[in-house]
């Protein structure tokens, strides 16, 4: 196997400069890195990372951690991307696991990501106690939380705001002469399901209106959960005429409910959502939506990452980037 410098002696440049070069660690004139990366393809050059982090310490390497992406909900993706393009950047390369909301999954990918010596980690934390996040975080490991607040000072948290992405929605609705609203959220979900309450009840108290928690409904994250959440909301007395929902997951199962009861929609009950998506500026019923800032949370996040891993002694610090209502009447 070539070496680091079996590619430095052909491309007539220091050890230290083919380091910079593909460490992207220092700058180095766009001429030698031309000859170094010639060099590295046609010697077929491999850095050897595992013996590299025995002498640095690092991996360049950081772990991910999110709930799913297969579902109609672009939002993980996008998130990934952001936080992936930042980093890459940087020379970091991200491993990505998926928990599908369970502390099992989450202790598994913990435990590995630790095992792997990763640099930091990225994590949309599932609700309940886990032994493995309660070393991860004694331990002092770089670690940003991702969507969700933990409710106590242990992380810097990176999250869109869904209070201000409730408030915008139901206060829209509202605006639409709409009084009766249903609110469907996802059940244990850390802060961001007595986030939405807040938004929802600070929207119609403006507007003198009583926040009556039985129209506020909790699910599992499900096509079908949303389905379940609409058929409580349809027996309501009175019936609701406007549905907020947490994502566009339980939006299918609440539209495929109004189609097989034969209620129009917007007509009759109007739907939004907190997600959005590029399919929706095509799709009938119109739905309007608050967007939220997906492919920045991913961006800031592995930004905070990397300051945390350069200087791990400073404040723990919560970003909360501004969703923005995008109507489709």
């Amino acid at each position: 196997m070539a070496t680091i410098r079996d590619v430095a002696r052909l491309a007539e440049v220091s050890v230290a400069t083919v380091s910079a070069v593909l460490n992207r660690t220092s700058y180095v004139s766009p001429e030698l890195t031309k000859r170094v990366n010639a060099a590295v393809r046609q010697l077929d050059y491999s850095m050897n990372r595992l013996a590299q982090s025995f002498q640095t310490g690092t991996t360049r390497t950081i772990g991910m951690l999110i709930p799913a992406t297969a579902n109609p909900n672009p939002y993980y993706g996008e998130v990934v991307r952001g936080a992936e393009d930042y980093l890459r950047k940087r020379g970091y390369v991200v491993i990505l696991g998926h928990t599908y909301n369970q502390l099992r999954e989450q202790s598994r990918y913990i435990a590995t990501f630790r095992s792997r010596m990763v640099d930091g980690l990225l994590l949309f934390p599932a609700p309940g106690e886990d032994a493995e996040m309660e070393k991860l975080l004694e331990s002092k490991r770089p670690v940003v939380f991702v969507g969700r607040n933990p409710g106590r000072p242990v992380a810097d948290v990176v999250a869109a705001d869904v209070r201000r992405s409730t408030y915008l929605g139901i206060n829209h609705l509202l605006s639409r002469g709409h009084t009766n609203i249903g609110l469907i959220i996802v059940k244990r979900s850390l802060s961001v399901a007595e986030d939405r309450r807040r938004g929802w009840q600070e929207a119609l108290s403006e507007r003198g209106i009583a926040a009556d928690t039985s129209w506020v409904i909790e699910e599992e994250l499900s096509a079908k959960a949303g389905e379940n959440a609409a058929l409580q909301l349809l027996e309501h007395q009175p019936r609701p005429t406007a549905i907020f929902a947490a994502n566009l997951v339980f939006i299918t199962g609440i539209l495929r409910v109004l189609a097989a009861n034969g209620i129009q929609c917007p007509g009759e009950i109007e739907v939004m959502c907190s997600d959005d998506a590029e399919w929706l500026d095509v799709f009938q019923p119109r739905i309007s939506t608050v967007v939220q800032p997906s492919y920045e949370v991913g961006v800031r996040a592995a930004e905070l990452l990397l300051k945390r891993i350069q200087h791990p002694r400073r404040p723990f610090e919560t970003i909360l980037l501004e969703p923005e209502l995008r109507i489709r009447h």
